[in-house]
C-alpha cells in the first residue's frame, strides 16, 4: 500500500540536505541523492516511499524554492546535478590531479551516455570515468547483475539518469546491495551533455528558464508546463496547508 507524503519531513529532508553541502555531500560514502522538482513533485506523490529511501534531497527548480521560502520560511539553494548546478563542483573535484576518485555513468541511450562521457573527458581531461552503460534493462534480472557490477567496480561517484521515479529506485536498490560510493540521480543530464556539455545557453541560466528552454528543445515536453505552472503551485500549497490543519486540529 502506498504511503501518505509527509511533506513537513520533505521539507526537513531538503533544508537539511542543502545545508550540508558541499562537504558532507562529497564525502560522506554510502548515500544517494536525488533532485526534485516542480514536475516531479507530483510522482512524488504518488511515490513516496520512493524517495523516502533518499539520504538527500535537492531542489531542481527556482520555482520550488520559491514555495519553500514562501510557505516554509527556508531559503533553499536550486542544486541540481547538472552543469548549471552541482556537476561542476563533482567534475572539478575528480579532474584535480591529486584526486584518485573515480566515477561511472548510467542513463540515456547507450550512444549517448558514451558521448556525454566523451564530453565530460573533454572538459575535464583527468577525470577517472570507468564505466558507463544506457539505463535500458530488458529484464529484472540484467538489472540485477548490473546492480551487481557497478558494486564490483566500487566507482567513489555515480550518476543516475533513468527519469523518476526509476533513478530513484534503482540508486536506493545499489546502495542496498552493497555500493560504498556516493549516488546522485541526474535526469536528462546524459541525454543533454552527449552534444555539448553545456547544454543551456548563459542567459538561459543567468534568467532562470532551464524549463522553459527544455521544453523549446526537447520534443514531447510541452506537457509539462501544466504540472509546473499549475499543479505544483496548488499541490504543494494544498499539502503544506492539510499538514498545518491536520496538526493545529490535534493541538485543539
Amino acid at each position: 500500500m502506498t504511503t501518505a507524503l509527509k511533506i513537513d519531513r520533505l521539507v526537513d529532508n531538503i533544508h537539511n540536505t542543502s545545508i550540508t553541502y558541499p562537504d558532507a555531500t562529497f564525502s560522506e560514502k554510502g548515500k544517494v541523492y536525488t533532485c526534485l522538482n516542480p514536475y516531479s513533485y507530483h510522482i512524488l506523490r504518488h511515490n513516496p516511499e520512493v524517495y523516502r529511501r533518499m539520504d538527500g534531497i535537492f531542489v531542481d527548480g527556482m520555482l520550488m524554492c520559491k514555495f519553500i521560502r514562501l510557505l516554509w520560511h527556508h531559503n533553499i539553494p536550486r542544486l541540481s546535478l547538472d552543469m548549471s548546478g552541482m556537476a561542476p563542483d563533482l567534475f572539478r573535484r575528480l579532474n584535480a590531479k591529486d584526486c584518485h576518485e573515480s566515477l561511472y555513468l548510467l542513463g540515456a541511450r547507450q550512444n549517448e551516455v558514451e558521448s556525454s562521457a566523451a564530453q565530460i573527458k573533454s572538459a575535464y581531461p583527468d577525470i577517472n570515468i570507468i564505466g558507463c552503460r544506457n539505463g535500458y534493462f530488458k529484464d529484472t534480472e540484467e538489472r540485477r547483475l548490473t546492480i551487481e557490477n557497478i558494486v564490483s567496480l566500487n566507482p567513489d561517484f555515480i550518476l543516475i539518469g533513468m527519469g523518476s521515479p526509476l533513478q530513484e529506485k534503482f540508486a536506493a536498490d545499489l546502495r542496498d546491495a552493497g555500493f560504498k560510493g556516493i549516488g546522485f540521480t541526474c535526469g536528462g543530464f546524459l541525454h543533454q551533455t552527449s552534444a555539448h556539455i553545456n547544454y543551456y545557453p548563459g542567459w538561459i541560466d543567468r534568467y532562470n528558464l532551464r524549463a522553459f528552454y527544455r521544453i523549446y528543445r526537447e520534443k514531447g515536453l510541452m506537457g509539462r508546463l501544466y504540472n509546473v505552472l499549475i499543479q505544483f503551485p496548488a499541490l504543494f500549497t494544498f499539502d503544506t496547508l492539510r499538514h498545518r490543519l491536520f496538526h493545529r486540529n490535534k493541538r485543539l
